[in-house]
This record gives C-alpha cells, sequence and structure tokens, in this order.
C-alpha cells in the first residue's frame, strides 16, 4: 500500500520547493483571484437567464468553460514553473506565461470538452438516469485526469493538442514509472480536500447567509474555488514530475528512480526496480 500513499510524501517534498521558491505559488494565488470574482458574476447572471432550456444549456457551457479555462490555465503556468524549478532552480512566471499562452488553443478544448462533460452530467441527473450520470461522471473524471497527465507535453514541448495525447500516450505504453498507482493516491488527495473545503463553503454559507447573501455567495465560492486551485496545483505538479521522469527513462534507456525530478526522487525507494 506504500506505492498508493507515496503521493502524500511527495506533497511534503513540494512544501519543500515552495520553502525555496514561493514564487511557485503564484499559479495557485492567480486562479483563486481570478475565479472567484468570474464564478460570483456567473452565479449572479444565472438569475437572469431566460427560462429557456436551450439559452438555460448554453450559457451552462460557456460558463462551465469560462471556470475550467482558469483552471487549466493556471495549471498549464505550474507545469511551466515546475519544469523550470526542478531543471533550473529558477522557476520565472514571465516565462511560464509565454510558453502557456502558445497552448492556448488545446487549453480552450479540454475546458469546453470538460464543460460538455458537466453539463452532460447535470443533463442525466435531471432525468434521473442514475447509471448514465455514473458513466459520465467516470468519463469525466478520465478526461480530466488526461488533462493534467496532457498539459507537460502540450506545454514544456510546444506541441499541439494532438500532438499532445500521442506524446504521451507513447510514454505511457512503456511506462517504467507506475503513474497509474499516483493516480490512485490522488484521487484520495483531492477527495479529501474537497470534503474540506466543501465543508467550509457550507458553513461559511450558512453562517453569513444571514448578514449578507452577496457575502456569503462570496466567501462560499472562495473556499470552493481554493479547492480547485490547490487540487489543480498538486495534480500539475505530480504529473509534470511524472512526465519529465519518464521522458528522462526514455532519452536514457533504463527505468531508474534517480532520473526523476528531485521532489519525486526523494520519495522513491533508492533501489526500486521495474519491469
Amino acid at each position: 500500500m506504500g506505492s498508493f500513499f507515496r503521493v502524500f510524501s511527495f506533497m511534503g517534498q513540494v512544501l519543500g520547493m515552495i520553502r525555496q521558491n514561493p514564487k511557485l505559488l503564484t499559479p495557485v494565488f492567480l486562479n483563486v483571484a481570478i475565479a472567484t470574482p468570474v464564478n460570483l458574476v456567473l452565479a449572479i447572471a444565472s438569475y437572469f437567464v431566460p427560462n429557456n432550456q436551450i439559452v438555460d444549456y448554453a450559457f451552462m457551457i460557456v460558463a462551465l468553460t469560462s471556470l475550467y479555462f482558469i483552471d487549466y490555465f493556471c495549471a498549464g503556468l505550474n507545469t511551466s514553473m515546475v519544469f523550470e524549478q526542478v531543471t533550473s532552480g529558477n522557476a520565472n512566471l514571465g516565462s511560464a506565461v509565454s510558453r502557456t499562452l502558445k497552448s492556448t488553443i488545446g487549453i480552450l478544448i479540454f475546458a469546453i470538452v470538460s464543460g460538455l462533460f458537466d453539463l452532460l452530467a447535470h443533463i442525466a441527473s435531471q432525468q434521473r438516469g442514475v447509471v448514465r450520470t455514473i458513466l459520465i461522471g467516470i468519463l469525466r473524471s478520465v478526461w480530466t485526469t488526461a488533462t493534467y497527465v496532457v498539459m507537460p507535453a502540450m506545454v514544456i514541448e510546444g506541441l499541439s493538442f494532438f500532438d499532445s495525447f500521442k506524446r504521451s500516450k507513447q510514454l505511457m505504453e512503456n511506462d517504467p514509472t507506475q503513474v497509474g498507482i499516483g493516480i490512485v493516491g490522488m484521487g484520495l488527495v483531492t477527495w479529501i480536500l474537497s470534503a474540506a473545503m466543501g465543508a467550509l463553503a457550507m458553513f461559511s454559507f450558512n453562517l453569513l447567509s444571514n448578514v449578507s447573501v452577496p457575502l456569503a455567495m462570496l466567501v462560499s465560492l472562495f473556499f470552493t474555488n481554493v479547492f480547485w486551485s490547490v487540487s489543480a496545483y498538486l495534480k500539475s505538479t505530480y504529473y509534470t514530475c511524472f512526465y519529465l521522469w519518464s521522458r528522462e527513462c526514455e532519452r536514457n534507456g533504463a527505468a531508474r528512480p534517480d532520473l526523476a525530478p528531485a521532489p519525486l526522487r526523494a520519495v522513491l525507494p533508492a533501489n526500486l526496480a521495474y519491469a
């Protein structure tokens, strides 16, 4: 079971990396600072959407795509900064923005598809399609994971959307790093974060709603966006390190823990061997 919980040790290494360079937290702060007011505006605007199913669905797609784009773009910034930190020891926001902007089209595609999955899940739940809701939820989870797995190929190597998938698939076909185990561990981490931030969001809304509903909404959305921002940060950091490790294993023709980026290498047994 140690392999599944290795991600918790990895989080400790990430905190150590942040202490060395606090600028690495910039994508988290940007995500929360941008997504929270946008989320509030969208929540208020939803009350003025005409009572028309087509218009309602169109609004949902635009709103969800906007929020996912913010989340994924900030994840792209983090991917670039983690890459720079583990390779040069000097992460820079300016170069991260420049690198991520080149991947804007691919990130937008990821955001649109994620928004569509959320809309389909909403429609299925309204129709009480339990099986369909579960299946769509699974597909949405797989797609979201793919987003963070593919992001390094897109941002670091500057590949197009489809070429990024091909590149990631190429590395995963002969994957020596057991990234799949990390996916399970990261899922557990995000579930814990979701439970904690969800409870804080509900508590703050109930506490403040008698004082001011807009304030209650703002604080509640703040905690919700903290969850999404931190979750995206951890996922993008984790999968970026695994991507860089897989790439080095490919280049060296050997699957060795010492080829992994420092935060990941520190939590791997030195004598670990892969078939």
